[in-house]
């Protein structure tokens, strides 16, 4: 399996998931019950990561990269004056 995303949010991981599946893509989140066991280690081990077969992680990596860019998109469009 292939990491394609990382995140400290749970929120974020299953937004990116279900983009990923949404595609036809087999994403999961590794290690997704860990919070249930032990939620003061989860950040100790990297966070949430998503992952895919090695075979879809190109196009996932494409999918993850489009998800990356408008979220950026928008918290710069938040951060924008309001016009007068």
């Amino acid at each position: 399996m292939a990491d394609v995303f990382r995140t400290m949010f749970q929120d974020e991981a299953l937004v990116v998931t279900s983009l990923l599946e949404s595609a036809g893509l087999h994403a999961q989140i590794a290690g997704q019950h860990i919070l249930d066991v032990y939620p003061i280690f989860f950040p100790e081990a990297g966070g949430m990561r998503v992952v895919v077969p090695e075979e879809e992680a190109e196009d996932a990596n494409s999918i993850v990269a489009d998800f990356l860019a408008n979220r950026a998109a928008h918290r710069d469009d938040d951060r924008e004056p309001p016009e007068a």
